[in-house]
């Protein structure tokens, strides 16, 4: 391990761009990932820990902890169903991947995140990319922790809209209304970044990222291909034909490259109120208007917190990066010679 390295924690709900987000992650040069927890989300508590097991022996990270958090949310949520029919009831795809030789460790999630940033206050980065219960649960419980993070990376939210779990309301933060609204609220040592369904629906794979992966180059493609193919069939609704988002891989590049995206930080709020706009993530974008406008037009300031919200994205960076993890630079190995 060398000083550069960033320490990284990954919170997950265990689905198939989960899994290229944690497979990118833990076998990127620049980060150290020091565990995984688990929440409700995608598929059942005790599934999401089981496929996350399996992408890390195939990953060839069994060292990795993973550890079982929150099977329920913290306070009332909309009535939402389980995106088996996107992930499989497996959270990978129904691909008939084996099981791995081990499992989640015997201790809570809340009480490792603990314990990692207690280890090294100030240095570890967080990225969430399910629901956000288990955050939620730390920052109510303990006072200080968040301030002691050294960044937080959350895969949530639309500043725009649509939602996609509900008419305004993104998957993750519409699992779990006031826990996000918890996280959003904490004081972070700086503002976090938020990578929504503005960055991440346009952050896709199209048919040349798709047969990159078919051609099974490495060991990422060739683990990731069969989920991948099932996702495809329901997972890109809200993307342009033929493509699909990996929503969880643009929150984990964020985590290395932050200015991957353009990000202004901007007063962020989540509606908790069980209207219609239930879980809906409420960010000022009057805010920079008002900047170049003047003090004399400024209308009232919203009353959120401060968080970086990415707005937009590098895409040839994004592909770039989803190419060299699926192998592009790999040359196939030639036919035999007979």
């Amino acid at each position: 391990m060398t000083a550069s390295r960033i320490p990284v924690v990954i919170d997950t709900d265990g689905g198939v761009d989960d899994a290229v987000a944690i497979w990118y992650l833990v076998t990127h040069p620049d980060v150290e990932v020091l565990a995984i927890t688990v929440v409700h989300g995608n598929v059942p508590l005790h599934v999401a820990g089981g496929s996350v097991c399996k992408v890390l022996h195939a990953a060839g990270r069994g060292d990795i902890p993973v550890a079982l958090g929150a099977e329920s949310p913290m306070g009332p949520t909309p009535e939402l169903r389980l995106a088996t029919f996107i992930h499989g009831e497996d959270g990978l795809g129904d691909a008939g991947l084996p099981p791995a030789p081990f499992g989640p460790v015997d201790r809570s999630a809340g009480s490792l995140l603990h314990a990692l940033v207690d280890e090294r206050p100030g240095a570890v980065e967080l990225v969430t990319l399910g629901p956000l219960t288990n955050i939620g649960r730390q920052v109510r419980e303990h006072a200080g922790w968040s301030e002691a993070i050294a960044g937080i990376t959350v895969m949530g939210g639309a500043a725009r809209g649509p939602g996609n779990a509900r008419p305004f309301a993104e998957a993750n933060i519409a699992h779990d209304p006031v826990a996000a609204a918890h996280v959003i609220g904490a004081p972070w040592g700086r503002p976090g970044t938020l990578v929504g369904l503005d960055v991440t629906n346009r952050a896709t794979f199209t048919a040349a990222e798709r047969s990159l992966i078919d051609e099974r180059r490495n060991a990422a493609a060739a683990f990731l291909a069969g989920p991948i193919r099932h996702y495809a069939r329901s997972g890109g609704t809200f993307s342009p034909p033929g493509e699909i988002p990996c929503h969880d891989l643009t929150a984990a590049m964020v985590t290395v490259q932050p200015d991957l995206v353009d990000a202004p930080v901007l007063p962020v709020e989540i509606d908790t109120s069980g209207g219609p706009a239930w879980g809906a993530t409420i960010v000022d974008l009057r805010q920079p208007l008002f900047a170049r406008a003047g003090a004399h037009a400024t209308q009232q300031a919203g009353e959120g917190f401060p968080w970086r919200v990415a707005l937009d994205i590098d895409l040839p960076r994004f592909r770039a990066e989803v190419g060299r993890l699926f192998g592009a630079s790999e040359l196939r190995r030639a036919p035999s010679a007979r």
